[in-house]
């Protein structure tokens, strides 16, 4: 019997890690696998063979480059640098809500997004979707040009044909107020587009504006906050100032239009002193990022949410005596809810905790939670006296504004009554996103005139009389509001690569008797706004910081009142108690292509889930009870019935999910993506309920086929062949220690009873000037992945695609390993990123024939691409698996166009070489070339790697530890620092700091 088998680990990464399955250790034999040579390994002759093949490759790689011809700059504009990096900020609106961002260009170029640290809402840090919306910008499937349709004839057709068009059509609507005038827009907060909506329904009082998106954020939010106190309201959790936080369903560190601004609060709070350390309680069906953040976790049904909520006031109110908000009344019909329950070993604990905490706690519930169970949410914030402080709310812009899936559904009976003349449908697919009962693709055949603006010819756009292509926002002069109101400009890097334009310029065409262009349609908005005297002092000035202080909303407090929502919590929680016998299946936003709108973005597809590491796809995701049950394993097709619809899922064993749900991720299965996105997937609308709910009942059948699923969580593992018993069972990679056992003993928590001291077989080189190096806090990481996305467009890392995934070849110079530990229904979760460790004692280096991966003269572990011929010993013989092998030339057939987007300080590498993290060298000798021309030293922060500089945790530090004042020496001195695989002595100029678990009468696991 194998060895795994005997025993199991304390850190796994996924069920059949768990149980040392025979078929994993695919990924363990490494580049050279068991019986290679044959027998007992290389002979002469056959090593020798080899490497006479290896020299040949190095010979053939002379000639193999690509030629590439210069074209002189001969009139150079005056005051420009040709080559010199420049950063402008800027915005991007994603679901209503603004981030600021600074862009760096070269030449005019876009090549590389951060985030603005001026900007409330990113504080310097960035999201994955932040970060490859550059390659966004230089997708050759975007609309280049207005397209008309007549019947299944389509014709090119120009802005002038389509701006007299849309000129007619509006003042034949404006002779009968409007009538038969809808739109349908997505949600934006920009003030210039909320100017000329307010124009538009001015001059067509009859016509209707509707917003929609596929996943609200705030609808439920919206209702629950009416319920309670008579008027919508925005919630604003202050993750900074809550000592005890739960989160209901909700997964604010990744499914928020405010993640980035949460991630850097949260973490900054755990970086606290230690008895102020916040300490997270979950409770959901999918096992989210955020639930994986979690001190303590209890998977739940959907249904039996509302049921835990009221058991949980009932605690607070009678158990413990918390007295509610003035005028609320009693709380005695809590009195049937005290005892019982499926939760009720965790709810005493919790309710404790929260008790304690009071004026520090925070309740947040997620958007697949009723508006009931949110009013409850918002009156245990208040009671606890949390409101003001770990929460704040501000008035809801537009508070008339009718709920996303209530505007869809509405939008679909006018079309099914035959009353909408002109349908104007303004960066939304609804034939693709909207629920499939609500048949809207059918629907939309019945407008008489359907006008689609869009970046891409999508499912909707091809059904529409027009189609008018949408400018990308690093094209377009706008403005946008941040999630707490704060006013940002969104300037253009780039000159329209195509025919694109903004919605606010199209507005324009419809309602303006001489048509404004973006930047003067903006500037007008700041005018009005802020009055002539501030635009040119307080519009250059907000151009060159990206936003305009002091405009964030003003923060309200009203009272809480009885009312029927109360009864109705109840209603929901009785019906929730008697526990159904069917599945429910929860519709998740996706980490990687949100609602589909990123669909056909690379560098977004191949990213691995954070949760399940699947990439290129979607999956059911399953508890492994219920796969256990169904008789499935990752992979096998499973029949998904929801009333009259049906569609086959591949499943994936995810533990931690609830037992009795299954889990799914929008956004995939798009028929008209582009020649990215297209076919991927699986479209789960198909399964969504009408009403627009995130939640279904639903059948489960196992069919007995099979899809392969490209899931990368084997992959790269750091296990040894053959390793020890002791050894497997007692790994940890990932560490993570309990709060107390580490303020008892630091030294014991982090590194165990052992002690490794490593012997130095001869003498050690040393570093007189810099001793470059990195330290990862593994206490902030959440696992976005923002640092795999940055270093991908900072170091020009190829996508390899699916095909190519399915084998091991993904080619990220990151990886961010996710381990499991303790029971499988409701284990711990560990994220660990994983980039090349630049070795002192490099085992690389040794083993390279030619001399490709060197030592520089600051400890850097350098490659040079050119002496590289291929031979992978480097990789077989690196501890860590960070080496990544060009298997193909992956750039070859790349346009112009999508070339645009590489970076010119990083070589574009062909194939056959070794590609590995440099610990962004360019940008070193880029700080290092500033201080030289400024006459001074390199300073602790002059350079910062894409990774570091993306990450909106600042998890990952970098610096010289030469430099005692540096915050890497701080790191690598801290008492949590330790080094991955200390005992193999290859002396890493990369540590951790290992988490801390703040929990309630549990020790941690692993």
């Amino acid at each position: 019997m194998s060895p795994l088998k005997r025993e199991r680990p304390a850190q796994w990464r996924s069920l059949g890690d768990r149980e040392g399955r025979s078929e994993l250790r695919i990924w363990r034999e490494g580049e050279f696998p068991e019986g290679f040579f044959g027998g007992g390994g290389p002979d002469r002759r056959e090593f020798l063979k080899l490497m006479g093949a290896s020299l040949a490759m190095l010979g053939a790689a002379r000639c193999r480059w690509p030629a590439e011809p210069i074209v002189p700059f001969a009139h150079r504009p005056e005051g420009y640098v040709p080559g010199a990096p420049k950063r402008y900020a800027t915005a991007m609106e994603l679901a209503g809500a603004a981030t600021g961002l600074l862009v760096t260009s070269y030449d005019g170029r876009p090549i590389k997004i951060e985030g603005n640290p001026r900007h409330p809402y990113s504080l310097g840090g960035t999201s994955a979707w932040h970060q490859a919306s550059l390659l966004g910008l230089y997708d050759p499937d975007r609309s280049r040009h207005p397209v008309q349709r007549a019947g299944q004839d389509e014709s090119r057709a120009s802005w002038e044909a389509a701006a007299a068009f849309l000129r007619g059509q509006f003042a034949q609507l404006a002779a009968r107020e409007g009538r038969g005038l809808y739109v349908l827009a997505a949600a934006s907060s920009s003030p210039t587009l909320g100017r000329l909506r307010a124009r538009l329904l001015e001059q067509e009082p009859r016509a209707e504006w509707l917003e929609y998106e596929p996943f609200s954020h705030e609808d439920a939010e919206r209702e629950g906050t009416r319920l309670a106190c008579g008027q919508p309201l925005r919630v604003h959790p202050r993750f900074d100032r809550a000592r005890v936080v739960l989160l209901l369903d909700a997964d604010p560190w990744l499914a928020h239009p405010a993640a980035v601004r949460y991630i850097h609060d949260f973490s900054q709070a755990r970086r606290g002193p230690a008895e102020a350390r916040p300490r997270v309680w979950a409770v959901e069906a999918a096992h989210s990022l955020s639930g994986s953040l979690a001190d303590h976790r209890l998977p739940l049904r959907p249904s039996e949410l509302a049921d835990f909520a009221v058991r949980l006031a009932a605690q607070l109110f009678l158990g413990l005596g918390l007295a509610p908000p003035a005028g609320f009344g009693e709380v005695r019909a809590l009195e049937a809810w005290r005892g019982g329950g499926r939760a009720d070993d965790l709810l005493g604990a919790l309710a404790r905790d929260l008790w304690s905490a009071r004026g520090d706690a925070l309740i947040l519930a997620g958007p697949r939670v009723a508006p009931e169970i949110h009013a409850l949410v918002y009156l245990l914030n208040h009671a606890l006296g949390s409101a003001g402080r770990a929460v704040t709310y501000t008035e809801a812009p537009e508070p008339s504004r009718a709920a996303h899936a209530e505007a869809i559904r509405r939008l679909a009976d006018r079309l099914e009554a035959g009353r909408v003349d002109t349908l104007l449908l303004l960066d939304v697919n609804p034939a693709f996103d909207a629920p499939a009962d609500l048949e809207f693709a059918r629907r939309l055949e019945k407008a008489k005139t359907a006008i689609h603006v869009g970046p891409y010819r999508d499912e909707t756009a091809r059904l529409c009389a027009w189609h008018l292509p949408l400018a990308h926002y690093l094209e377009s002069w706008g403005d946008a509001r941040a999630w707490d109101g704060t006013w940002s400009i969104v300037q253009p890097l780039i000159e329209p690569l195509w025919e694109g334009r903004t919605a606010a310029e199209l507005l324009s065409l419809c309602v303006e008797q001489a048509p404004q262009r973006a930047y003067a349609l903006v500037r007008e908005t700041f005018r009005d706004a802020f009055g002539p005297g501030a635009v040119e002092d307080g519009w250059r000035q907000a151009l060159h910081e990206g936003l305009v202080e002091g405009t964030a909303w003003r923060e309200v407090m009203l009272p809480v009142a009885r009312g029927e929502w109360w009864d109705a919590a109840f209603a929901q929680a009785g019906a929730s108690a008697a526990r159904r016998e069917g599945w429910e299946l929860v519709f998740c936003l996706d980490a990687k292509v949100y609602d589909g709108r990123f669909a056909n973005n690379a560098w977004l597809q191949e990213l691995p889930d954070p949760m399940t590491k699947l990439t290129w796809d979607n999956a059911l995701l399953l508890a492994p009870r219920d796969a256990q049950r169904l008789g499935v394993t990752d992979g096998d097709l499973v029949r998904v019935q929801a009333a009259e619809r049906a569609l086959e899922l591949p499943a994936l064993v995810l533990p931690g999910q609830a037992p009795g749900s299954a889990s799914v991720a929008l956004g995939y299965g798009r028929r008209a993506a582009g020649a990215v996105g297209g076919g991927v997937g699986a479209e789960v609308q198909t399964l969504r309920p009408a009403d627009g709910r995130l939640v279904a009942e639903v059948r489960l059948e196992r069919t007995g086929a099979r899809r392969e699923l490209a899931c990368t969580q084997d992959h790269w593992t750091m296990d040894r062949l053959g390793a020890a018993e002791r050894e497997l069972r007692a790994r940890r990679f990932a560490r993570q220690v309990e709060l107390r056992d580490f303020l008892a003993d630091p030294h014991r928590a982090v590194r165990g009873e052992g002690e490794f001291h490593p012997v130095a077989l001869w003498r050690e080189h040393t570093y007189p000037g810099h001793r470059w190096a990195m330290a990862i806090d593994l206490d902030a990481c959440v696992g976005c992945g923002a640092c795999v996305v940055a270093c991908q467009a900072e170091n020009n890392v190829p996508v390899v695609g699916k095909r190519e995934v399915l084998r091991g070849h993904e080619m990220h110079w990151i990886r961010v390993d996710r381990y499991f530990s303790g029971d499988p229904e409701a284990p711990s979760v560990h994220h660990q990123p994983v980039t090349c460790h630049h070795c002192e004692n490099a085992p690389c280096e040794s083993v390279c024939p030619v001399a490709a991966t060197v030592h520089d003269s600051e400890g850097l572990n350098v490659m040079v691409y050119n002496r590289c011929i291929g031979t992978r010993y480097c990789s077989n013989n690196c501890p860590y698996k960070v080496r990544r092998f060009n298997w193909f030339h992956y750039t070859k057939k790349t346009g112009h166009l999508e070339a645009m987007v590489f970076n010119p300080e990083v070589t574009v590498r062909s194939r056959g070489v070794m590609e590995k993290c440099t610990f962004c060298v360019q940008r070193i000798q880029s700080a290092r070339i500033a201080a030289r021309r400024e006459g001074r030293e390199l300073r602790d922060g002059d350079v910062v790697p894409a990774c570091a500089q993306a990450c909106p945790a600042q998890a990952i530090v970098f610096g010289d530890l030469n430099d005692p004042g540096s915050r890497v020496r701080a790191a690598f001195d801290d008492a949590r620092a330790y080094a991955l695989l200390e005992e193999q002595n290859v002396r890493p100029r990369l540590r951790y700091l290992a988490r801390l678990l703040h929990r309630t009468g549990r020790r941690a696991e692993g």
